[in-house]
């Protein structure tokens, strides 16, 4: 079964309590100032920043560094709550995410609950801060800021007292949404369980020609919604400018930036 990327699934933890407000700005100015280091694989597994997931997971247990399974003896804390009726999952177990970030180890250990059923690898984004060095009292605000001329996005958590010791995490924006730069794996031996072949998706692919031709059609459909609905977007805008721009070749723009990779990837 082809499974559909993280849009479809709204993930809550049955009781949180809430630590920060996050906003979301929208900014069409380009910032030059994100490293090179985050323009990497669009081919990459990334991690979907979601400011209302409530609790962070992922089920790709071969990207979780210290991961310990949960047991009758060591339950797990949270049961999640996935979109589909009927569908509650109990994480299997917890480990650490390593997303790049803009500190002195260049990434933040991130704790994610292995959650299997969701097919999805989402941070919730206060456990930035926790993953941090830095209190939760001693950050003044949180915002998330979308760069949508060179489609990027900005997490910062400002400290009250020093700059310094802001929590900074650049990544992109696939569909609007702000997904981290590459996730980085653990070093596993190749006869732990835990490690699955970066070739995985690849050998499924030429090992069976139906699944192959599922994908290839799953993913040129994904590809056209994805170009209509930023055309779509376009248009709305448009109307706001003189007539003389409309005649533009945006389509061939909107082509050529088609994250195809990505979309090929997340389909498959």
């Amino acid at each position: 079964m082809i499974t559909s990327s993280i849009n479809a699934i709204d993930i809550h933890r049955i009781s949180w309590s809430p630590s920060a407000d996050v906003r979301i700005e929208v900014d069409d100015v380009p910032v030059n100032s994100i490293s090179a280091e985050h323009e990497d694989d669009m081919d990459a597994l990334r991690a979907q920043v979601d400011t209302g997931a409530h609790v962070s997971c992922a089920d790709q247990l071969h990207m979780l560094h210290n991961c310990r399974d949960f047991t009758q003896s060591l339950p797990s804390p949270v049961k999640l709550l996935p979109a589909t009726v009927g569908s509650d999952a109990v994480p299997k177990g917890m480990g650490y995410l390593h997303a790049p970030a803009k500190n002195s180890q260049g990434f933040l250990a991130v704790q994610t609950f292995y959650t299997p059923y969701l097919r999805t690898v989402v941070i919730d984004e206060r456990d930035l801060v926790k993953a941090s060095n830095v209190r939760v009292k001693d950050i003044e605000s949180d915002s998330i800021t979308k760069h949508k001329d060179s489609g990027t996005f900005t997490y910062r958590a400002k400290h009250r007292m020093h700059s310094n010791e802001d929590v900074i995490v650049h990544g992109i924006l696939i569909d609007d949404k702000c997904y981290t730069g590459s996730l980085i794996p653990p070093d596993l031996d190749p006869s732990d369980p835990k490690a699955t072949p970066a070739t995985s998706s690849v050998l499924a692919l030429e090992s069976d020609p139906e699944f192959a031709e599922q994908c290839r059609k799953a993913t040129i459909l994904a590809i056209h919604e994805h170009q209509e609905a930023i055309e779509a977007q376009l248009r709305d805008e448009m109307a706001q400018l003189p007539m003389q721009f409309h005649a533009l070749p945006f389509h061939e723009h909107i082509h050529s930036n088609t994250p195809v990779s990505a979309i090929k990837a997340a389909t498959e």
